[in-house]
């Protein structure tokens, strides 16, 4: 019997010792400073897929507007060099050669300055049934009676399409034209506005002229064999860049001067020719890069709509707290 009330003593005991252990600092267990919650974490989720969703809608109206701002200043402004040329001013004198073409407003006594505008069009039509053959041979005659070309076309059963080069001024006429073929499907068209570049090219070019005369001077004055191959090669330098200006020159003479209309044609009940993307490792990845990219700026958009939200949301709920605790407490 002695034995059994030790036994339950140190039994006891130990239980005290216990419970001074758990109850004392050093042998609690310190209490984690910030355990987030399952409606907290979902909260965060929330947040940022409305900000996702609000972003995608913001982008998507944004670059809606664009196009149409675009498409509305390029149907406006496409006439810039037709209008300019039928406001009563004469045309600039021919030039007698190749340099005087190629010389800018400044350079040739008499010329205008004229906008530049690379005018481009895109039009799809639908025609009646069997009248392919006919339509495709008016559309050429169409280029043709405007005083361009057909740079390119392609055609197979009972549809196919053009690449029409006509002169800017008979842009519009030529897609008046167009229209009658049959019933519009699709219509654009775009004007971009050059006329910066172009007179920064004649302003190198005209740099460049001088710095040849120059150099042509000193290798007429060089003594030495050493200095006349030193301002060969400066020279060289400097005709390759006369030549690389001309020729972008040339090319903006091309596209300002000729407009490009890009014409489509299908009969009814045709489908329309869809161009295949083909599969590539480097197409994936950079599309993989402009999606993920595309969902972060649209993520970053909605924040910037939401967050004010948040923040009147917050002052509000902090003030609510406030006043129920002064209420508790009286």
């Amino acid at each position: 019997m002695a034995t059994t009330i030790d036994y339950l003593n140190a039994v006891h005991g130990d239980l005290l010792d216990a419970a001074k252990r758990e109850g004392s600092p050093a042998g609690r267990r310190p209490p984690s400073r910030w355990v987030p919650s399952t409606g907290l974490a979902a909260a965060v989720v929330g947040v940022l897929l409305a900000a996702g969703l609000i972003g995608l809608i913001v982008r998507s109206n944004g670059i809606v507007s664009r196009d149409a701002a675009s498409e509305a200043g390029s149907t406006g402004g496409t006439g810039a060099t037709g209008a300019t040329e039928e406001a009563g001013q004469a045309p600039a004198p021919e030039p007698s050669s190749v340099d005087d073409a190629l010389r800018g407003p400044a350079e040739v006594p008499g010329s205008l300055v004229l906008s530049r505008v690379i005018r481009t069009g895109e039009i799809a039509i639908v025609i009646p049934r069997d009248a392919f053959d006919e339509r495709f041979g008016e559309a050429v005659d169409v280029a043709e009676t405007q005083g361009g070309f057909i740079a390119d076309s392609r055609s197979r059963e009972r549809s196919g399409s053009l690449t029409l080069r006509v002169p800017a001024e008979n842009f519009d006429e030529t897609l008046h034209a167009l229209r009658e073929l049959g019933t519009v499907e699709v219509e654009s068209v775009h004007g971009k506005d050059v006329t910066a570049d172009y007179v920064d090219l004649h302003a190198r070019l005209r740099i460049a002229r001088a710095r040849r005369d120059v150099l042509l001077g000193l290798q007429a004055e060089a003594s030495t064999i050493e200095q006349t191959i030193r301002v060969q090669n400066v020279l060289d330098a400097t005709q390759f860049e006369i030549e690389t200006l001309q020729g972008q020159l040339r090319l903006l003479d091309d596209r300002t001067s000729l407009a490009t209309i890009s014409l489509r044609l299908r009969e009814h009940g045709v489908e329309p020719e869809t161009e295949v993307e083909k599969a590539s490792i480097p197409n994936a990845f950079e599309r993989a890069a402009a999606g993920f990219v595309g969902v972060i700026a649209a993520i970053v958009i909605g924040l910037g709509y939401l967050l004010p939200l948040i923040v009147l949301g917050l002052v509000g709920w902090f003030v609510v707290t406030r006043v129920q605790r002064r209420h508790t407490g009286s």
